[in-house]
């Protein structure tokens, strides 16, 4: 493998194993710390980018949820000659878009039960709570956002991806127009300032719908064939006026939780908080299993993480924002 394909080529103890997925900003490959054998996520984002303003406040953010059974935890930043790298610990099961697939591909339908839901979703909002207690807004949740540590019916669930993080006690108010757009919130659309919670939980309401019937609330299947203009063209009029169909399918308390989380006023929309307090959260007695998983989860730290200080990893970002010119080695702090 040449060294123009193998961003770790030259890692003193890195190695690539193969390459996960390319996103906007940059690719993620999964990888081997040779030192202590375990597998690492590491995501490469081209030096002198767009994307490398924001990496600071991505690692930043995460490192304030270090820990938490439900957050992709952080490892280490380094630079490479053309790139700047995150790394972080590997979920083997794939994002929440692979699990629905694998569920329809196994049961042969679309939907799933409310109990395997409630099981993937009461994780998921979990991790959004502690960062939003954490004064963090995510503001880009979405089924590729939630990682699952392993294949099972019922793995442990992970939010990743800070790129669009927003910490309430740092900088201006949230006014950006980010996310994707099956999940953005309608404050969000208005380009007004928001508060990102609220926008959080609207997002996490997109996901619970999509669990529950394999399908987003506010996109018509029969449009599929559209163009993104066109298709964009017909979405955002139904995420302004909160236009969707209640699944019938489901419980009336599941009925409830939906329409509290896809409320239009974000003023109105319950919290992440009082999503756990739901009565639909408690329906199906999963307390005591859930109990248990998270704290098989909170192990002690792995060797090999790094205690990178917040000055290094800044220092770090400023250097890569520089377009690189001269060969070097990788740099890991």
């Amino acid at each position: 493998m040449g060294s123009r394909d193998n961003h770790l080529w030259n890692h003193s103890y890195y190695v690539k194993v193969r390459k996960l997925r390319e996103g906007s900003s940059g690719s993620v490959h999964l990888a081997v710390d040779l030192r202590y054998g375990n597998q690492v996520a590491i995501k490469f984002i081209p030096r002198g980018s767009n994307s490398i303003h924001v990496v600071a406040r991505e690692v930043l953010n995460q490192r304030l949820c270090f820990h938490h059974p439900h957050i992709i935890q952080f490892r280490e930043v380094f630079l490479s000659t053309d790139h700047l790298a995150i790394v972080s610990e590997f979920a083997a099961g794939g994002d929440l878009a692979d699990y629905i697939d694998r569920h329809q591909a196994i049961y042969k339908k679309a939907s799933m039960t409310e109990s395997n839901a409630l099981w993937l979703f009461h994780q998921l909002v979990t991790g959004v709570n502690f960062c939003h207690q954490m004064g963090i807004a995510n503001r880009d949740i979405k089924l590729e956002n939630t990682l699952l540590m392993d294949l099972s019916e019922r793995p442990l669930v992970k939010l990743c991806d800070f790129g669009y993080s927003k910490d309430e006690y740092q900088g201006s108010a949230c006014k950006t127009l980010c996310g994707t757009p099956e999940y953005v919130a309608p404050e969000v659309l208005a380009r007004e300032s928001y508060n990102g919670k609220a926008a959080d939980v609207w997002s996490c309401g997109v996901v619970l719908y999509t669990l529950l019937t394999g399908t987003f609330p506010f996109r018509d299947p029969e449009e599929q064939r559209l163009s993104q203009v066109a298709l964009l063209q017909r979405l955002f009029p139904r995420i302004l006026t909160g236009q969707f169909d209640m699944p019938t399918t489901v419980s009336k308390e599941c009925q409830s939780l939906l329409r509290a989380m896809l409320t239009v006023d974000p003023l109105r929309r319950i919290p992440a908080a009082h999503i756990l307090q739901h009565p639909w959260m408690k329906k199906f007695d999963a307390a005591k299993e859930l109990a248990q998983l998270q704290k098989a989860a909170r192990k002690p730290v792995a060797k090999g993480w790094s205690m990178q200080t917040d000055q290094e990893i800044m220092l770090l970002s400023t250097e890569a924002a520089k377009c690189s010119s001269q060969p070097q080695e990788s740099l890991p702090y």
